[in-house]
């Protein structure tokens, strides 16, 4: 059984567009697990409640992705016994990218103490964005988002979730994702903590998703002042708040209030080359 835990937000037009690239790319037995964050429309929950294959869930309402997450996977570990779930196959997705039959081969090459994820592609271009990346250093703030060419997997230390691959084995072996964040880092925490753990992270350079990218999220920030906006708010990726919340889930608090500082430094500097050149 292939378990894909789809946490959402309104959007429903994409999460139909998701759910069908997953059906007509597959024969594989798939359950959806789509757990509503929208409060109180709840539209997806309404367009999947009677759909054969999906079990619908609801938040409380606006307690974003993490949270959203969290609710998924605890209704597997509450619902299906733990020698049965080992053997299953997981994925958190996020509803904004799509599959092709390609995608699924990913299974083949699972194991027991791994975390994979495709490589990703806009949608509309063929671009690739970062699936993950390497730290090389967390003071400075390094990081390496290359793939490596020469390999079928690229090694990293933290993935992204837009279509994360694991058995349930190393998802027990993990456990739930991270309540201390809010929206944003889940992901990396999640991640991050499987490497610390001994569990390998990868990208698998020759299978693809492709994201639709409809609201321009995986556009470079090239505005100063937009930078600047963004890091004050908590709501978007590039929040210091929430990066300072990712880091204090592995570092003391002085640590992680310069690891911050130097993420922000570096991300103005790029904002700052990018509208120059």
């Amino acid at each position: 059984m292939v378990y894909i835990i789809l946490p959402v937000f309104k959007r429903v037009s994409l999460t139909v567009s998701f759910v069908e690239s997953v059906r007509n790319s597959t024969d594989l037995n798939v359950h959806f697990i789509i757990v509503d964050d929208e409060s109180p429309g709840y539209s997806n929950y309404i367009t999947f409640l009677n759909s054969h294959d999906v079990t619908v869930l609801k938040t409380k309402g606006d307690v974003w992705w993490c949270e959203t997450v969290y609710i998924g996977i605890k209704y597997l570990f509450d619902n299906i016994q733990a020698h049965e779930l080992a053997n299953d196959f997981i994925v958190l997705a996020n509803n904004d990218v799509e599959v092709n039959n390609g995608t699924f081969k990913i299974f083949d090459i699972l194991d027991d103490n791994c975390i994979l994820h495709p490589l990703t592609k806009l949608k509309r271009n063929g671009d690739i964005i970062s699936s993950g990346c390497k730290v090389k250093s967390w003071l400075p703030f390094i990081t390496d988002h290359s793939i490596d060419k020469k390999s079928k997997l690229t090694s990293v230390d933290m993935l992204t979730a837009r279509f994360l691959c694991m058995k349930g084995s190393v998802l027990l072996k993990n456990g739930n994702v991270s309540t201390c964040l809010l929206q944003y880092h889940g992901d990396s925490e999640f991640t991050l903590r499987a490497t610390k753990k001994g569990i390998k992270n990868c990208i698998v350079n020759d299978i693809e998703v492709h994201l639709d990218d409809n609201d321009n999220s995986a556009i470079n920030q090239k505005s100063i002042f937009g930078y600047f906006k963004s890091s004050l708010n908590e709501k978007k990726s590039n929040s210091i708040k929430q990066k300072y919340l990712f880091l204090r889930c592995n570092f003391g608090p002085f640590k992680s209030q310069l690891i911050v500082l130097s993420m922000f430094f570096n991300g103005f500097v790029k904002t700052f080359l990018r509208k120059i050149f």
